[in-house]
């Protein structure tokens, strides 16, 4: 199964990420891939709750159907998703005090069903979402260096 796990600081409290990041009607700001969700809930996701949403990665139109596992704010926040196809994704957010920033860790474990879809990620794929992520990462540093303190 792949997995991708990046870490960056953020300008932020570890509660600030936290709310901001696990409130996936706000994705879409940072990352790229995210085309939008249902519903769009403007907050934080709790354990059990779930959502659908539109995804454009590595090239590829998808709708993955979320549930969340964890949600421990303001240290962890997980939620898995499954498509039609039966591909499935693991998503999860770790976040750390690091000297008045938050270390932010990312990391996501997928399994991809059709066999064509497995041998374009081997192919491409896996590196072209390594490159979206990475820009999602700086969008994402850019967001926070731009806040107001203490907002």
């Amino acid at each position: 199964m792949p997995s991708h796990t990046c870490r960056t600081l953020l300008a932020a409290t570890p509660e600030q990420a936290y709310d901001y990041l696990s409130t996936p009607a706000r994705w879409h700001e940072w990352h790229a891939a995210s085309l939008g969700t249902e519903p769009d809930a403007p907050r934080s996701l709790e354990s059990g709750a779930s959502f659908e949403e539109d995804i454009r990665a590595a090239g590829f139109c998808r709708r993955l159907r979320w549930q969340v596992l964890a949600a421990q704010r303001p240290a962890l926040w997980e939620a898995v998703a499954t498509m039609d196809d039966g591909s499935r994704l693991r998503l999860r957010y770790d976040f750390a005090a690091a000297g008045g920033l938050t270390q932010f860790t990312r990391t996501l474990d997928y399994q991809l069903r059709p066999l064509w879809l497995r041998v374009i990620d081997a192919v491409a794929g896996g590196r072209r979402i390594r490159r979206e992520t990475a820009t999602a990462m700086r969008a994402l540093q850019r967001h926070f260096a731009q806040r107001t303190p203490g907002a």
